[in-house]
């Protein structure tokens, strides 16, 4: 029951804020409500900083936020603490430091691709997107932006392809969140660049 007075009322502000609101701004505070109502599954991954993926998690439910333990905001509301809890099913896990991505709805491509070409193989005189694409141009094709991910040390740890992609400012320091075709990504303690499709296919 009271899952369904949660539902009602996030649909009933969803409606307002549509109203008042862009679409993809929509998208995000969608994504943010489901998330926070544990309605939102995703993938949760962290890596080292040469790009090595330390651990990953799967649930159903999903909420990262910041630690309000940790918390530390300064007079105008500015988070200054790094530490976030990642709440998932009754777990839950504490992260600060690496870098972590987690996303829903999406594929990795950077994974599909590490299964498929093995790094001795590769030749290095040709950029590494490009080659991902010779390797997976019948599923890019219909796609207009591509996401990639980088470590701190900038080595590629995710590769999402969508046709609308929107970056949102999160309340988490050093996060960020994307809503690609109508799903969540979140990134933290990372490099990323969007990319037009075409610039790829013109190498």
């Amino acid at each position: 029951m009271k899952f369904k007075k949660k539902l009602a009322l996030f649909l009933g502000l969803g409606v307002l804020l549509l109203s008042l609101t862009g679409c993809s701004d929509f998208q995000n505070w969608e994504l943010s409500m489901r998330s926070k109502i544990g309605a939102l599954p995703l993938t949760v991954s962290t890596y080292d900083s040469n790009g090595q993926k330390i651990d990953q998690i799967k649930a159903k439910s999903v909420n990262i936020h910041t630690d309000k333990k940790m918390s530390q905001k300064s007079s105008n509301g500015t988070e200054h603490s790094s530490v976030i809890d990642v709440d998932y099913g009754n777990n839950r896990m504490i992260h600060v430091g690496s870098t972590m991505i987690a996303y829903e709805g999406l594929k990795n491509y950077e994974d599909a691709f590490n299964k498929k070409v093995k790094i001795d193989d590769q030749n290095r005189s040709v950029p590494l997107l490009n080659t991902m694409y010779q390797n997976f141009k019948n599923d890019w094709n219909g796609s207009s932006r591509l996401v990639m991910i980088r470590s701190q040390l900038g080595m590629p740890i995710a590769v999402f392809i969508g046709n609308h992609v929107s970056i949102h400012k999160s309340d988490m320091k050093n996060a960020t969140q994307f809503v690609i075709d109508g799903h969540r990504l979140f990134v933290y303690r990372a490099d990323y660049t969007v990319y037009p499709m075409s610039s790829l296919k013109s190498n």
